[in-house]
């Protein structure tokens, strides 16, 4: 295990990480913690400030940690940048002790601490040896934190065994093994999460266990990012958000210090898991977005399902980072709305992200026709961030017609349209008969349709609504179309998948026109209040009702458009036929027979075809 931290820490590329992992590993060794890192004010050399027994005499100090990442070079010793290592020292010893510890600690004695997260190396150890000899006194002495010694603290503070059991640490060691095999990773992870994430803890030992919990992401991380394989990282990240949200939040309503502690600690692990989809998907995913074809090619199977599910995955994704940059700009506590101007940071990332998804479904034209009906999820992420910004309507719009025309496309010429199967080998071999019971069976119940007419209501697409309306009519009857609710028991499962729980809203009438599944959901939303009783609405962190969502595959509950869909519609700057950078593939309107007949030869040809190869 040892091995696993020191290789976690020597992979830490700048200081704030390290500076991140600090505060939690005194405070698991025992230390007061009175100053973290900060952005902004001047710190006078002083990365984390603690009080706490001494590495080897257990006497009571002040210590004082100037931190470098990685090895400490000569580069990083003394030069003219203001980030070297001896300037701060001289900073320390100059101006901080003597005017920056709180008073109740100033009689204490001082240990000044050098932390890398690597080592010192040889050319730099003598110079800095000497100066720590040199400005020694009876009070101020000088300590070396390096990787070995960070890594002891970590085993004898927050993994220790009484911490963390053997049977957790084999999880940890098995999920950072199996970085390249993400899945079973994950399946590790999951359990080390899960445990650590116990309900029945007191609340001290809800805030321990959140502390070993992010401690343990970030090795993860520091592993996979070494490793070129973030897959894993990301989804371990998102569920331990979801676990500790749903363990700390309560101790966060109550007040007090160790709500300020559970609120930090979920707000440094949020920020983690945008770390970690910053070297994903930022690095990785987003800049190939421009490109045709760039994504779906890198899928690289020969089932077209493959490439299908990642885009929709991919979008997801994207989108829900988009969602966070959408509750940002928005008001405190709100739900998601049309902004209207743009400003600051995250009306800038907000842009930035849905330039990505319309270029994301510009240049892949698997995202124009889902194949499950369970990827109504990430469409709606999808719609929810472009949606809350007026000058991506016109692609939304276009989006939303040729998401509605190719799935009926699909089902009339009995291609792959949505099914309500999860299983993989069933959607290989999607559709497995080009029967009318097959078809009917694959399609009983749908969020899918649904979701499209309230969307295409809200953006007044008429002639696209009338199309889906009469399709449903005519050749869905026996689709259940349905919405799904958070009930009175949502609160105790949604962010650990632990059980069932919600409520459907079944008969949606799809089939009818005009704005009728509009006005038959607002009924229902307006006498059902369990969304607004969920701690993440009470406490003004909606996303993470989204997160749960998109993490364990449940539908988007209405009531989350329900302020956003309203400035559509009142707005009314409906598009019939907008222009945009999409594709426009498949642009037909009803489908006569005969135009069915030759798209069903047509395919009959391509299956025989490929049966002959």
């Amino acid at each position: 295990m040892k091995l696993v931290i020191l290789e976690y820490l020597r992979s830490l590329r700048e200081r704030r990480e390290l500076e991140v992992v600090l505060p939690d590993l005194l405070a698991g060794m025992g230390f007061t913690v009175f100053s973290r890192p900060s952005i902004g004010p001047r710190q006078f050399g002083v990365d984390v400030a603690a009080v706490g027994p001494g590495w080897n005499d257990g006497v009571r100090r002040v210590h004082l940690f100037s931190i470098k990442s990685g090895n400490l070079s000569r580069q990083d010793w003394d030069t003219v940048s203001p980030q070297s290592l001896r300037p701060s020292l001289n900073e320390i010893l100059d101006y901080y002790i003597d005017a920056r510890i709180p008073s109740e600690y100033s009689d204490l004695p001082v240990a000044v601490c050098i932390c890398v997260g690597g080592d010192i190396e040889e050319n730099v150890g003598p110079e800095l040896r000497g100066f720590c000899r040199k400005n020694s006194t009876d009070r101020v002495t000088f300590e070396e934190w390096n990787g070995d010694r960070l890594a002891d603290g970590i085993l004898r503070g927050l993994l220790k065994e009484e911490l963390l059991p053997s049977d957790l640490r084999d999880g940890l060691r098995k999920a950072v093994a199996l970085i390249e095999e993400p899945a079973n990773s994950f399946s590790h992870f999951s359990k080390l999460a899960r445990s650590l994430a116990d309900k029945s803890a007191s609340n001290a030992q809800r805030i321990t266990n959140a502390r070993i919990l992010g401690l343990c992401n970030w090795i993860l991380f520091g592993w996979a990012r070494d490793s070129g394989n973030l897959e894993a990282p990301f989804r371990c990240t998102e569920l331990s958000v979801l676990l500790l949200w749903d363990t700390l939040n309560p101790i966060v309503r109550r007040g007090g210090k160790p709500s300020e502690t559970a609120g930090l600690l979920l707000f440094e692990l949020i920020n983690l898991h945008f770390s970690v989809w910053d070297e994903f998907i930022g690095k990785k995913v987003i800049p190939r977005t421009k490109a045709r074809d760039a994504l779906a090619t890198a899928v690289s199977s020969p089932a077209s399902i493959d490439v299908n599910l990642k885009m929709f995955d991919l979008l997801g994704k994207i989108a829900l980072r988009g969602v966070w940059h959408v509750w940002g700009a928005g008001k405190p506590g709100q739900l998601p709305g049309v902004l209207e101007s743009p400003q600051g940071e995250n009306h800038d990332n907000l842009d930035q992200i849905c330039t990505a998804l319309n270029m994301l479904i510009a240049n892949n034209r698997a995202l124009l026709s889902p194949a499950t009906d369970e990827q109504a999820i990430d469409i709606g992420i999808a719609l929810t961030v472009m949606g809350s910004r007026p000058a991506y309507w016109s692609v939304t719009q276009e989006w939303v017609q040729e998401l509605t025309r190719n799935s009926i496309f699909a089902f009339q010429t009995h291609g792959r349209y949505p099914t309500t199967s999860k299983s993989y080998w069933e959607l290989v071999e999607h559709p497995a008969e080009r029967t009318d019971t097959y078809r009917k069976a694959s399609t009983e119940g749908s969020v899918l349709y649904p979701m499209l007419a309230l969307w295409l209501e809200a953006f007044g697409l008429t002639e696209s609504r009338e199309e889906l309306a009469l399709f449903s009519s005519e050749e869905l009857a026996h689709c259940n179309h349905q919405l799904w609710l958070p009930d009175d028991d949502s609160e105790g499962h949604l962010y650990r998948n632990g059980d069932a729980h919600g409520a459907v809203l079944c008969g949606i009438p799809v089939s009818q026109s005009g704005n009728t599944v509009t006005r038959f959901v607002n009924v229902e939303l307006a006498a059902n209040q369990h969304f607004d009783e969920l701690s993440a609405m009470r406490l003004g962190h909606w996303p993470l009702i989204v997160m749960a969502c998109r993490h364990y595959r449940f539908p988007l509950p209405p009531q989350l458009w329900r302020d956003l869909l309203e400035s559509i519609l009142r707005r009314g700057n409906a598009i019939e036929n907008p222009t945009s950078e999409l594709p426009r593939p498949l642009r037909r309107r009803r489908v006569s027979k005969a135009q069915l007949d030759i798209a069903l030869a047509a395919s009959a040809s391509r299956i025989t075809l490929s049966a002959k190869l």
